[in-house]
């Protein structure tokens, strides 16, 4: 029967006085303002004082209030509106739930006032019950919850009392820095009780203990609208029903949709994972009732820039009303990567993926309510916004707005409307040569403020297992040139630099200037700098430079074909330009260089290409190496030796790159075992074991992939492969390249599988095989290789499907599915996926252990 925490006059009495203070309440399963207006609120998670965030930022010697300032301002920044987090209750409470006043509740009331003044509206989870460790080990902890299990926090009577003492102290805490109850504080606007519950009891029994947390809740003279969270729970419809039969307000959702902890970047297009949520609680009446929010979300180990636009488009399709990325990285330790490591979003340090978080935040906000988008991969371009994977561009485009993730060619819709302008990179209005983000916002008519922030370099796979010891990223606060095209400002504004111990002073010639980091005042005529110098925020923040020496980033190729369009690229750190850039070049076996001048970039000025050189037309392996001149020192990367190769004494840190330069049509690889370690995307914690072996053929490794049994549709999937970083195909001539060949082998006894490709938008096109027992190569001319279903990585929470439905081919209104892959496209592919064709197999041949062995898929030219 259906509980209610209003069981006396008096917990009515309090309710009606408290209720008209509640900044939203929930009517009809819509969480809305006092006036009427519905809700929609975007932004992340950041735990600074809390855990490893609080100890990282301890150890790298800065001040725990000063971190906080910087990443509140940066979040603000990126027009972000919602702040979520879970409280370490093992930090704030002793074993009987008593609230500790320690530095982590002085620092989380410190954070709470900042959000506050920049208007982040904060929902709070006061239940972690998490360990403070990770990703260390956890430390000896004295908090309630460390007594007890997950599942036996709603079991045990003594960690039920525990928590409600804990919960009544906290929502009776005054912060001092506000001096109102987190209750009172207008700025808090809604509270979920406990982060990932795990409930292991009867339905009945877990509704009990909601209601006793509600009611203890209620006693404390908490009134804000309450969240409890099903993630845990899976797609657990009886217990779905128990929740919404509470006097619960709202349901708290998460969405991992790529996997968790992947070890490495997902090279990938990931756009058919995040096209729906499907919320398998919707057919329930009860939960129509209750308010929806997103607690956790992210595209973990993903560094493309796309992802998050679409997230928050399909949550807004989906019915929620909050939603909140896990996590933003403290400044401090950003470099790093190291809080969480499958997670990195930080506006300094991944600026195209903030970015298209600022881009997101405007979906949420814009996009109305369970509105229906269309199916992927027509739903990239949406109302003003356009998704390009290929060029790792996100793009919100309206008369007033003009936000960008990396460069574009796209025209702004009204650019004598536009008020404001956010991107990396360059556009029709910005043509800028740095690599950082930049902010423009029109004060009035011919002025503008604008903000810049440094460049980065990203030295190393940001994915990795977290170290505070490794730099991933490497900031530069260099001078870069910046010409604008704004009607208002003219080509010859001034500009003067704002923020503390910024006194540059310049006239624009032709519209271009140089910057560097930091705050500006951008006037059509001089007197306006004047009117308006102190009418603009001035606010700069930047952490220390963990080092400005000159750096320098490649990613090698295994091998090229004679005529491929192959260049050499690469990426500098400085902070001036370099005299000159060099490629060093020779054949295996030479004992000489050859020196080859690089050209910098039209784009990016730290960026450096050269084509291959024409007349080196012998087959064989080339050993290469860049050599920089910057300030009169001269450097050999990798690693950067002093001097040159050239050099008589020259001795090198590390061994050379190489490439394989190949005849025309040879096999081009999708997938080597030998060599593709980091590549499979799925399974992860799944029905499916994977290890590498022996080659029983004598030709290097396999990847074996088995699984127990065939009886369930989760068994029958077992591999879904990105392409390596240094296997790449958009340098590759691929004409005339008209099928796949696999060197596969069934272990057991023969097997019934389905191959595919995946296109460019990550779609699968593919065909049914037979495999015997025997090593053999199976050819699949391309032409066979249909639309089919799509797998999709095993997401967080697991109720989500296993496959992305087949959509329309791409700009074909009307045509049927299941047409062919675009031969015209190759160079685009993202990977292949492999599964069992479970029903080419009878109930009895389904049982028991299945298994094969896959050696090699590659591109080949038929003869």
């Amino acid at each position: 029967m259906k509980q209610t925490f209003l069981c006396t006059a008096l917990a009515a009495a309090l309710f009606s006085a408290a209720a008209t203070a509640n900044p939203v309440s929930v009517k009809d399963g819509v969480l809305q303002w006092q006036d009427g207006s519905e809700v929609a609120l975007f932004g992340v998670n950041y735990s600074a004082p809390f855990a490893y965030g609080y100890r990282s930022i301890e150890r790298v010697g800065v001040d725990h209030r000063a971190a906080i300032d910087m990443d509140v301002d940066h979040i603000a920044r990126l027009g972000l509106d919602a702040y979520r987090v879970h409280l370490w209750d093992r930090l704030l409470a002793d074993k009987d739930g008593n609230l500790q006043d320690n530095i982590h509740l002085q620092l989380f009331d410190y954070l709470l006032l900042r959000l506050k003044e920049k208007g982040i509206k904060v929902i709070i989870t006061p239940i972690g019950w998490w360990g403070s460790g990770y990703p260390e080990p956890d430390p000896v902890e004295y908090g309630f919850s460390t007594f007890y299990s997950k599942s036996q926090m709603n079991q045990s009577a003594d960690a039920i009392a525990a928590q409600k003492n804990y919960l009544t102290q906290l929502f009776k805490h005054v912060n001092p820095l506000t001096g109102k109850s987190y209750q009172q504080d207008d700025n808090i606007i809604a509270f979920e009780i406990f982060n990932e519950p795990k409930h292991e009891i009867a339905p009945a029994q877990s509704a009990a203990y909601i209601e006793d947390l509600i009611s203890t809740i209620r006693a404390a003279g908490v009134t804000k609208p309450l969240f409890y969270n099903t993630s845990e729970q899976g797609d657990d419809q009886p217990f779905a029903k128990a929740l919404c039969n509470t006097s619960i307000d709202g349901v708290s959702y998460q969405w991992y949709p790529t996997g968790l902890v992947k070890g490495s970047t997902i090279l990938a297009n990931m756009l058919p994972a995040v096209a729906h949520y499907t919320n398998p609680f919707a057919g329930i009446s009860q939960c129509a009732t209750k308010a929806k929010m997103v607690y956790e979300f992210d595209a973990a180990d993903v560094a493309s820039s796309v992802m998050y636009p679409a997230m928050a488009r399909s949550f807004r399709e989906a019915g929620f009303q909050w939603a909140t990325q896990f996590a933003y990285d403290a400044a401090a330790v950003a470099h790093t990567n190291s809080e969480y490591n499958t997670h990195h979003l930080n506006l300094l340090y991944t600026p195209s993926k903030a970015i298209s978080l600022k881009i997101a935040a405007e979906v949420f906000r814009t996009q109305k309510r369970a509105e229906k988008v269309a199916d992927y991969p027509a739903s990239n371009s949406f109302a003003a916004v356009t998704l390009d994977y290929q060029q790792n561009l996100s793009v919100l485009n309206t008369p007033q707005q003009f936000f960008y993730s990396n460069s574009t060619k796209a025209q702004p819709k009204a650019a004598a409307k536009l008020s404001n302008i956010a991107g990396v990179g360059s556009s029709s209005v910005v043509k800028y040569s740095g690599s950082g983000a930049y902010f423009l916002d029109k004060v009035a008519d011919g002025v503008w403020r604008l903000e810049v922030y440094p460049d980065l370099l990203t030295l190393q796979d940001p994915y990795q297992n977290s170290s505070l010891s490794r730099e991933v990223g490497r900031l530069y606060p260099a001078a870069q040139q910046l010409k604008l095209t704004l009607a208002d400002l003219g080509k010859n504004y001034q500009l003067k630099g704002l923020n503390s111990g910024n006194t540059a002073t310049a006239s624009a010639a032709d519209g271009e200037v140089t910057v560097r980091p930091g705050v500006y005042l951008l006037t059509a005529k001089a007197a306006l700098a004047k009117q308006y110098a102190n009418k603009v925020e001035t606010d700069f923040y930047l952490p220390k430079p963990q080092s400005t020496e000159l750096a320098l980033v490649h990613q090698n190729q295994r091998q090229t074909h004679l005529g491929d369009p192959f260049s050499f690229e690469v990426d500098i750190g400085a902070l001036v330009k370099p005299e000159k850039v060099q490629l060093m070049l020779r054949y295996l076996g030479e004992s000489k260089f050859t020196a080859f001048d690089m050209q910098p970039s039209l784009d990016v000025s730290s960026r450096y290409q050269l084509a291959m050189p024409a007349d080196w037309t012998q087959t064989g392996l080339l050993e290469y190496a860049f050599v920089v001149t910057a300030d009169g020192k001269t450097q050999t990367f990798p690693d950067a030796a002093a001097g040159s190769p050239q050099d008589w004494d020259f001795v090198s840190k590390a061994p050379f790159w190489t490439v394989a330069l190949k005849p025309q049509g040879q096999p081009v690889a999708l997938f080597d075992a030998t060599l593709d370690r980091q590549n499979s995307l799925y399974p992860k914690d799944a029905t499916v074991t994977q290890r590498v072996v022996a080659d029983s053929s004598g030709a290097g490794l396999a990847l074996q992939l088995g699984v127990d049994s065939l009886e369930t549709p989760k068994a029958a999937a077992i591999l879904k492969t990105t392409l390596s970083a240094d296997n790449g195909l958009l340098k590759r001539n691929l004409k005339g390249y008209d099928t796949v060949a696999l060197k596969i082998r069934a272990v057991k006894q023969p097997e019934q599988l389905k191959f595919a490709v995946l296109d460019k938008d990550g779609i699968a096109y593919g065909t049914e095989l037979k495999v015997g027992t025997d090593w053999q190569y199976l050819l699949v001319p391309l032409h066979k290789l249909k639309q089919t279903d799509t797998l999709l990585t095993q997401a967080y929470p697991m109720f989500m499907p296993l496959f992305a439905p087949i959509a329309a081919p791409r700009g074909a209104p009307g045509v049927a599915a299941g047409s062919g892959l675009k031969l015209n496209e190759l160079k685009q592919l993202q990977g292949l996926q492999l599964m069992f064709n479970q029903p080419a197999y009878s109930a009895t041949e389904a049982k028991g252990w299945h298994g094969i062995e896959l050696a090699e898929v590659s591109l080949i030219q038929k003869p």
